[in-house]
């Protein structure tokens, strides 16, 4: 039998009384109340559990509400590191399947609402949809000219590839038939499956991002898909965000190693944060020595 709530909202200095109740060390109450007035207290609450005794809620003795904070600040810098990555592997898997699709033959400029050439006929069908709902959604300039001067429902696959969203995208790779799927996938050297599954993952993770939500210690509900053969990431936890952050780095080397350093941010990022535990985010002990996270002689330049 369900349980009626009967919880009352509570004020920000009734807040930080709580959790003072609970064992929280606040040296300064108005700072508190602040953060809280600018930080759902429920929000917080997820970075607070890591703190607490899992039965009692009670803070373990000699935690801060800085503490709390810094482990907050940390997991917002996380995201906006990988929303920033993720801006360049998307530009690039839109340019890309852009440019194999209409390279193809049996493809060409409209190949992607051609259901022969899809793996399941249903979700091709679902697909267009969404093509047709984000094309429809669309502001900008180029769709309406294509519209006023072609006959057609449907626009050429290097502009349709800008207006879509990146989860639509995603979908439309993993029910693209071989070869093409893998020519893609060669271009950053992976098997089209498990590109295919990566995508998935990324659509997920840069949804979570885009969102605010919480990155650091979350296992993710959308399992990336293990390479096999390739030590970078054997053993490593393909439920925490270090598998994902493994698979942007990985990404961004094979497309264009020189354009960004996203190593790098991420070093700068965690010396910024030494207090904040690793292992919650699935790093392993050895993971500076593994081959992606070793520094290069071009980023020492």
């Amino acid at each position: 039998m369900k349980l009626s709530y009967t919880k009352s909202p509570l004020t920000f200095s009734e807040q930080v009384h709580l959790l003072q109740e609970r064992g929280l060390i606040v040296p300064n109450s108005a700072y508190a109340e602040l953060k809280l007035a600018q930080i759902n207290y429920y929000r917080l609450s997820a970075y607070m559990r890591f703190f607490q005794d899992d039965a009692s809620h009670c803070f373990r003795e000699g935690t801060t509400f800085e503490q709390v904070i810094r482990l907050y600040y940390f997991d917002k810098k996380l995201r906006n590191l990988i929303f920033y990555a993720m801006e360049k592997l998307e530009v690039y898997f839109r340019t890309t399947y852009a440019y194999h699709t209409a390279m193809e033959p049996t493809l060409g400029a409209f190949g992607y609402t051609k259901s022969a050439k899809m793996h399941d006929l249903e979700k091709h069908a679902s697909i267009l949809e969404a093509i047709r709902r984000d094309v429809d959604r669309s502001k900008e300039v180029f769709v309406t000219h294509f519209f006023s001067k072609y006959d057609g429902d449907y626009l050429p696959v290097w502009m349709m590839v800008e207006v879509i969203s990146f989860s639509t995208l995603s979908r439309l790779y993993g029910n693209l038939r071989a070869p093409v799927q893998q020519k893609i996938a060669d271009s950053v050297n992976l098997n089209a499956k498990v590109l295919a599954g990566w995508l998935h993952s990324l659509t997920y993770v840069r949804n979570l991002c885009a969102h605010h939500a919480r990155t650091w210690n979350k296992l993710l509900a959308i399992r990336p898909m293990v390479p096999r053969g390739n030590p970078a990431f054997s053993g490593l936890n393909n439920r925490k965000i270090f598998f994902v952050l493994s698979m942007i780095r990985y990404l961004l080397e094979a497309i264009d190693g020189d354009e960004y350093d996203f190593r790098g941010e991420l070093m700068r990022l965690l010396a910024a944060y030494p207090d904040v535990p690793l292992y919650n985010m699935g790093f392993p002990e050895d993971w500076k020595a593994r081959t992606l996270w070793v520094e290069s002689k071009e980023e020492k330049m």
